[in-house]
């Protein structure tokens, strides 16, 4: 698949975060820019176009005057390499199974404190201890490490952001950017 670019990163992100799963136009982008991105997304089968209803977030409008709000799909989720099913694309037995399953995590979570916490040796723990180092990592040793993509590995960065990890970058003269992990929002 070919590089996302950084628009189409945090669109796809900041869907994901969200419990419906729907696109936010960003505040300071404008009505030809948010068609651009919202075309070439549905175009890749990151996000797909649905009519949107009342309380929903509008992308764009049809020839007709109506909106149409953008959800992303499972392909999307793979692209920015976040886990997880939307609800309104389960089927009604897979909407049952998740519904069990949330009740059942819902009580681990009120044992574990630490719900943001990335399973042991996942690639995202990998990734928060690589920057926890006081000498933090490079894009470069983040996508050794993990063997992902450069945009997946941006897009970790931002998951690490939303979730409230204080992830800083510097950069010296001539060098590549360095991030590493000041605080998290836990802490």
């Amino acid at each position: 698949m070919a590089k996302l670019t950084d628009t189409q990163l945090v669109v796809l992100s900041k869907a994901a975060a969200r419990d419906d799963s729907l696109a936010v136009v960003p505040q300071k982008m404008n009505k030809a820019a948010a068609s651009k991105v919202g075309s070439s997304l549905v175009a890749r089968k990151l996000m797909r176009e649905l009519k949107a209803k009342p309380g929903m977030p509008v992308w764009r409008e049809d020839e007709d005057g109506r909106g149409i709000s953008l959800m992303i799909t499972r392909a999307g989720r793979d692209a920015i390499g976040v886990e997880g099913e939307t609800e309104a694309a389960a089927t009604p037995a897979k909407q049952k199974k998740m519904d069990v399953a949330g009740k059942a995590s819902a009580t681990k979570e009120s044992i574990a404190s630490t719900a943001s916490r990335p399973r042991d040796g996942s690639k995202q723990a990998l990734v928060i201890s690589m920057l926890s180092k006081k000498s933090g990592a490079t894009i470069d040793a983040l996508i050794d490490a993990t063997g992902w993509l450069p945009h997946t590995t941006r897009a970790a960065l931002t998951g690490l952001r939303k979730r409230g990890f204080a992830v800083e970058r510097s950069r010296e003269d001539g060098e590549a950017s360095v991030y590493r992990i000041v605080g998290s929002a836990g802490a």
